[in-house]
């Protein structure tokens, strides 16, 4: 992540102006004016070339993603097709040619600052972030994928009412072993709580294979996708509570989590 005491000085109507790096979201350059936008602060106006401009922003977290733009990871959200999604839902477009080196680059800066972003106060961002969904009429909650040494905030075996084992002591797929991915539920909302019919407050922090007797394979091949390749996921499977075919939507929200819908499979839009 960008220090917060490194600053970049540029020149604002005669005079010098020092910016914070950590501050700088994305920086845009149209025709030598270099527009730079910052978090909590109004955009700086300057005269400055796109090479200038990366050449004092040179290596991570910031990222030239057209010829004319260039942003910092650290405010990163998701992709779509188009454009690249940063805080407070700013969208950039990028150069489409380069889609697969740009995504590329940006999971390798994801996967080498995960554990800076393992922090309580993101988890609790999470769940504060969600409370909108609370009263959402469809199953709606959010995952956090960690290994098993880092689900050492599981709630106890003796809150679960449906008896099933919790993975810190039981295998997940028949695996047994600390680094084993696994699936942490940060939110749910009331009508996820009737699915699996326990109470809200009891599902988090808790492993989502431990809700189901019989977890399905096929539901830790979607959830890695989502929460660490960054894909968005539209998918028909198998219910893990009776077999039957469940329509699943997820997409990544920030790196490492994953949130969820769940729908009857006849609402899906072209059946196959």
């Amino acid at each position: 992540m960008a220090d917060v005491n490194q600053t970049i000085t540029v020149m604002v109507n005669r005079k010098e102006c020092k910016i914070p790096v950590s501050n700088i979201i994305y920086a845009q350059v149209e025709d030598k004016l270099c527009t730079i936008f910052l978090y909590n602060a109004p955009p700086v106006r300057i005269f400055l070339t796109m090479n200038a401009l990366a050449g004092m922003l040179s290596g991570e977290p910031f990222l030239r993603v057209s010829r004319g733009c260039l942003i910092s990871l650290d405010y990163y959200q998701h992709m779509t097709d188009s454009d690249i999604v940063l805080t407070d839902n700013i969208r950039v477009p990028y150069s489409r040619r380069h889609k697969a080196q740009i995504r590329s680059a940006i999971h390798k800066y994801q996967a080498a600052t995960a554990g800076e972003h393992d922090v309580p106060e993101l988890r609790t961002q999470v769940l504060d972030e969600f409370r909108g969904f609370d009263m959402f009429p469809l199953p709606f909650f959010v995952l956090e994928a960690v290994t098993g040494s880092n689900a050492s905030d599981h709630v106890p075996d003796a809150q679960v009412k449906s008896g099933v084992q919790s993975p810190s002591s039981a295998p997940v797929n028949g695996i047994r072993n600390a680094d084993t991915r696994d699936f942490v539920l940060r939110y749910a909302n009331d009508a996820y709580a009737s699915y699996v019919k326990l109470p809200a407050y009891q599902l988090i922090n808790r492993s989502f294979f431990s809700l189901f007797e019989k977890p399905v394979p096929k539901w830790r091949l979607l959830l890695t996708q989502c929460a660490l390749e960054n894909q968005t996921i539209d998918a028909i499977l198998p219910n893990q509570r009776d077999g039957t075919a469940l329509r699943v939507f997820c997409y990544q929200p920030h790196y490492s989590f994953c949130a969820c819908i769940l729908m009857d499979a006849q609402c899906r839009s072209t059946d196959k």
